[in-house]
C-alpha cells in the first residue's frame, strides 16, 4: 500500500499522479470539515434561486468575518472557523510575530484560499534543482482537476497558459482599470509594469453539476455554489479509481522507515487514540507547517531551528481617479480581478506579483472599524470613496522577505512547537519602492497609491511559505532531494512547498500541486 498524507492541492495532486500509474493509495487525512448546520444551509442556498436566497442565512455565512484596515486576521469559510478547529490539541503550538498555522480541514488551506493559479517563471526559480520546462506537462496535468478561468492577454508573454481557460465577466471597476492599463500600455511596459486579467481555479460557467458564478459578491466568505476550487471537492473525483481509498480522522505524528516497508504514528482526532499505519511508501502534503513538524519529529530534531521561507505579503489600498457609482449595487465576484507584475531591476532582481482587489462589503466594514461611532457622521464622504477603492495584495520573492524560524522545544516526553518571525528590512524597503514606483505612474495607473494605509504583514500572513527542507541535486542536511526525499530516506516523499529552494512572489498553490505531481509520477515504485 502507498500512503498520502493530506488531503490539501498537493495530496490530492500525487495521488492523482500514482492512481494514473496504476498504484493502490490510501489518503490519510484528520479531515475535519464544516459543521453539519451549516452544510445543511448550505445546501438549503444552492436548492435556492440566487433571487431567494434567505438573508438569514447568508448573515450567518458573513458572521464571525472581521475586516480591518490591517486585512483580515483569520480567513472564515461560511461564518466557521473550521480550517482551524483542533489543531491547538494535539501538540502545543507558540508564535511569535507570525501570521500563519497548519491546518487540519479536508482540502487544507484550499478550504479558504484566494483561488490565483500562476505557473512559476525560470526566472524566478533560478537555484531550483528543476526547471519550469520540467514541471509544464504537470501544470497541465493538474489542470484536468482545477477548472481555471482568465483571459489570454498580454500576460501570456510572462506567463505561457497551460490549459484552455474560460473567461469571468469583469466588474465595472476592473474593466475600467484595464482599459486605463491600455491605453498607456507601452509606456508602462517600457517602465516595467505588465498587467492582465487574474487567472482563477474557479468555474463561472453552468455545468451538470449546477449552476456556475451569480456573482453575487460573497467569495470571501465561502462561495454558495462551492465553485472556488477546492481540493476536497477532488476526492470525489479520485474516488472513481477502483485503488483509492479515504481514510479521515488520522493525525500524524511521525514516521519511521525500515529496509522493506515504512511506518506511520498518529493518533484518532476524535478520542486520541494512537493508530499505526505501514506501507511500501509515503507521500507526505500536510503543509509547510505541519509537514516539517513530522519531519523533525521523525528524525528526533529536537531544539533544533529551521528556517521556514516567505513570500513578503503586503496590502495597499488606492484610489481610482474615476468614481464608479455601479460599484456598490452590481453583480459581482470579489476575488483577484486584475495583475500587475513589476519587472524592475531597481526594486529586486525577481518579479514582484500584484493582485488588484475591487470593491466589497469588508471595506465598508474595515472603515467602520476604523471610525467607530463616527462612521456614521462621515458615511456621506466615505460612501464615495468606496467608489473609487481598490486594494492591492502584494507579494515579494523570498529572498527579498522576512523568513520564518521554526522549532520543536521537548521536555519530559511534550512537546512545543514554536514559529517566530524573523523580520527583512530589506523587503520593507522594496515595499516602499514598489508604492514610490505605482505613486510615480499614478496617471498612467488611473489611481493613486494610498501609502499611509499601506500595511506590510508579520512573516507568514500571505500563506506562501515553505523551504524548510529544500530540494537539491545532491541533498544535505535538512534537504531533499528531486523526489523528495530527505536525506538518509527512500521511501519517504515530501510533496509540498516544504521542498521548495525559494518561495517566488507569485502564486504557491498550482506549482505545490505540479510538482506534487512530477514527484508521483517519475518516482521508482517500490
Amino acid at each position: 500500500m502507498i500512503y498520502v498524507i493530506g488531503s490539501g492541492p498537493s495530496g490530492v495532486a500525487s495521488t492523482y499522479a500514482l492512481l494514473k500509474r496504476g498504484c493502490e493509495v490510501t489518503m490519510l487525512d484528520a479531515g475535519i470539515n464544516l459543521e453539519n448546520d451549516r452544510q445543511n444551509l448550505l445546501k438549503k442556498i444552492q436548492k435556492t434561486p440566487f433571487e431567494k436566497w434567505d438573508p438569514t442565512i447568508l448573515q450567518l455565512f458573513k458572521s464571525n468575518t472581521k475586516s480591518s484596515i490591517q486585512g483580515i486576521p483569520m480567513k472564515m469559510a461560511y461564518g466557521s472557523d473550521f480550517p482551524f478547529q483542533k489543531i491547538f490539541e494535539f501538540g502545543g503550538i507558540e508564535t511569535n510575530n507570525v501570521g500563519c498555522l497548519p491546518t487540519l480541514s479536508r482540502g487544507g488551506f484550499s478550504s479558504i484560499w484566494g483561488a490565483n493559479v500562476l505557473p512559476y517563471r525560470d526566472e524566478d526559480i533560478s537555484g531550483w534543482p528543476i526547471t519550469s520546462k520540467d514541471l509544464r506537462p504537470h501544470y497541465e496535468a493538474v489542470s484536468e482537476l482545477l477548472t481555471i478561468a482568465g483571459f489570454l492577454d498580454d500576460l501570456e508573454e510572462l506567463f505561457p497558459s497551460v490549459s484552455k481557460m474560460h473567461e469571468f465577466s469583469e466588474s465595472s471597476q476592473a474593466r475600467s482599470l484595464l482599459k486605463d492599463l491600455n491605453k498607456h500600455k507601452t509606456i508602462l511596459r517600457a517602465n516595467g509594469i505588465f498587467f492582465g486579467h487574474s487567472r482563477l481555479a474557479v468555474r463561472f460557467y453552468d455545468t451538470h453539476e449546477g449552476p456556475g458564478c451569480v456573482y453575487c459578491g460573497l467569495c470571501m466568505y465561502g462561495c454558495p455554489h462551492e465553485l472556488i476550487y477546492n481540493s476536497s471537492h477532488s476526492i470525489k473525483k479520485l474516488m472513481e479509481f477502483p485503488k483509492f481509498h479515504y481514510q479521515g480522522n488520522v493525525y500524524v505524528e511521525k514516521i519511521s522507515e525500515q529496509d522493506t516497508d515504512i511506518s506511520i504514528y498518529g493518533s484518532s482526532i476524535d478520542n486520541h487514540s494512537s493508530v499505526v499505519f505501514k506501507g511500501r511508501q509515503v507521500f507526505l502534503a500536510c503543509g509547510p507547517i505541519a509537514t516539517t513538524k513530522i519531519l523533525m519529529e521523525s528524525e528526533n530534531l529536537f531544539n533544533v531551528s529551521l528556517k521556514m521561507k516567505d513570500s513578503q505579503y503586503f496590502l495597499l489600498p488606492c484610489l481610482r481617479f474615476r468614481s464608479d457609482s455601479a460599484a456598490e449595487e452590481e453583480r459581482l465576484h470579489t476575488l483577484s480581478q486584475v495583475y500587475l507584475e513589476i519587472l524592475d531591476t531597481n526594486l529586486s532582481h525577481r518579479l514582484i506579483h500584484l493582485q488588484c482587489y475591487m470593491y466589497n462589503d469588508l471595506y465598508e466594514l474595515a472603515l467602520k472599524n476604523l471610525f467607530g461611532p463616527f462612521y456614521t457622521i462621515l458615511k456621506f464622504f466615505i460612501k464615495p470613496l468606496l467608489r473609487r477603492l481598490i486594494v492591492i495584495q502584494g507579494y515579494l520573492h523570498s529572498e527579498n522577505s522576512s523568513h520564518i524560524e521554526i522549532w520543536i522545544d521537548k521536555k519530559d516526553k511534550k512537546t512545543l512547537l514554536r514559529l517566530k518571525g524573523i523580520e527583512n528590512w530589506q523587503g520593507r524597503k522594496i515595499v516602499r519602492k514598489v508604492v514610490s514606483k505605482l505613486y510615480k505612474y499614478r496617471k498612467l495607473l488611473g489611481m493613486i497609491p494610498l501609502a499611509p494605509l499601506l500595511r506590510v504583514a508579520e512573516p507568514g500572513r500571505g500563506y506562501h511559505t515553505g523551504g524548510t527542507f529544500p530540494m537539491n541535486q545532491k541533498p544535505g542536511r535538512f534537504e531533499t532531494d528531486i523526489l523528495g526525499r530527505p536525506n538518509g530516506f527512500k521511501r519517504l516523499h515530501v510533496v509540498d512547498s516544504t521542498i521548495f529552494p525559494s518561495i517566488p512572489a507569485t502564486t504557491i498553490t498550482f506549482t505545490s500541486m505540479a510538482n506534487a505531481h512530477r514527484i508521483a509520477s517519475e518516482v521508482e515504485l517500490l
